[in-house]
């Protein structure tokens, strides 16, 4: 492994491990900062395209968590794979968990692409697919929600 590749897989697994830190911590425009301007974020089916967009869905998801009364929460971040590209930025795989103050929430998976400007990696692309969730996570169809969800 060159340094040119070392440099790449630091900092790709440092702009995965921030995205947990700021969301976790609440710190909005931080975690909007990770991201490119045109960047495109996608949970599930939902698309999110430039920050304001992606900004507005991060909004709309911590006022579903309050609601919900999960907060606070973090997420464990778990086989994290960073395959670098000949033409710059890498690829990356990694798993998530977050667990609430009621146990685990929802669990899935990222699929990035994570580009390196100016000396700072951000996303291009982020993919998040939620993969299973406790029957009163917010992200839970409203009909397998508990009574009063």
């Amino acid at each position: 492994m060159d340094n040119a590749e070392l440099r790449t897989r630091v900092g790709a697994a440092h702009l995965l491990a921030s995205y947990q830190y700021f969301a976790d911590s609440g710190r909005l425009g931080p975690l909007v900062e990770l991201f490119l301007p045109d960047a495109v974020f996608r949970i599930n089916d939902d698309t999110n395209v430039g920050r304001d967009a992606i900004e507005a869905y991060f909004r709309s998801a911590g006022e579903s968590f309050r609601g919900v009364d999960i907060l606070p929460g973090r997420h464990h971040l778990s086989s994290i794979y960073v395959d670098p590209r000949a033409e710059g930025g890498a690829a990356t795989y990694a798993c998530f968990q977050y667990i609430g103050i009621r146990g685990l929430d929802h669990w899935g998976t990222y699929r990035d692409e994570v580009v390196e400007v100016d000396g700072t990696w951000r996303f291009a692309r982020r993919r998040v697919t939620v993969e299973g969730f406790a029957a009163n996570s917010p992200l839970a169809p409203v009909a397998l929600r508990g009574p009063g969800a």
